[in-house]
């Protein structure tokens, strides 16, 4: 039975859909939007992780989708229970696929691999260490996710285009009502409205422009194949970072 210590996902990260609904030129009317909670750009790799064929660890790669467990190895007659770690995550190929593929499946071991996760707002980091290793298999996989990731980048560019002329018009609007405020030509409330109009759309560009630089990270570490690897080891050690 299959006792899992952690299933960690840091795959490629969904970005939230970015159909924008378009403010009216008209600032006759508030326009009402969600506070959406700002989205920072994530510069940091998601996962590395370093191999060791027997001559020192090799230079760390990215790798994402990572999922760690630990199984009860099947029982043998008169001898202590024992586990078994696997490991398996998604990587892009590079100069050490060949060493890898002449691994898997063999009873060829490694003496360790280091796997490193960064820590993520309250969350921890927490580096990995995994013992006498084995590659249980290794597959390619085709990837299609630029298709849709351009598509967002379109869409986002043009209601980011979009955002800023409605800005710059509620901006506008804004300083003329200010004016006659002046003037006594306007009221305190037609002057919270025009502050609240533009307050609200430098808001969503600002969400918008977030978006789009996630979308653009994802295309920037985007590879048409990936590798699928999983690691079977004796066991592991854990470590906060």
């Amino acid at each position: 039975m299959i006792i899992p210590v952690f299933a960690l996902l840091v795959a490629q990260q969904a970005v939230v859909a970015n159909q924008t609904r378009r403010a009216p030129r008209d600032t006759g009317s508030v326009v009402a939007t969600e506070r959406t909670p700002s989205a920072k750009r994530d510069t940091t790799a998601a996962a590395q992780v370093a191999l060791d064929f027997g001559g020192g660890v090799s230079a760390p790669f990215l790798a994402t989708a990572i999922d760690l467990s630990v199984s009860a190895a099947a029982p043998i007659p008169k001898t202590p229970p024992s586990t078994v770690v696997q490991l398996k995550f998604l990587r892009a190929p590079d100069s050490l696929t060949p060493e890898i593929a002449s691994r898997a499946g063999t009873n060829t071991r490694m003496p360790s691999a280091e796997l490193t996760l960064p820590s993520r707002g309250a969350t921890p980091g927490m580096s990995l260490r995994l013992y006498d290793v084995q590659v249980e298999s290794m597959r390619l996989i085709t990837n299609d996710d630029n298709i849709a990731l351009v598509q967002q980048r379109l869409g986002l560019q043009e209601s980011i285009a979009q955002l800023g002329i409605d800005l710059q018009e509620a901006q506008r609007q804004l300083a003329v009502t200010e004016s006659l405020d002046k003037r006594k030509l306007s009221s305190s409330l037609e002057v919270a409205h025009a502050h609240a109009t533009a307050d609200a759309l430098a808001s969503r560009l600002a969400v918008q422009q977030q978006h789009l630089a996630i979308v653009e990270q994802l295309l920037a570490h985007w590879t048409p194949v990936r590798e699928e690897i999983v690691l079977t080891a004796g066991r592991v050690e854990m470590q906060a970072r």
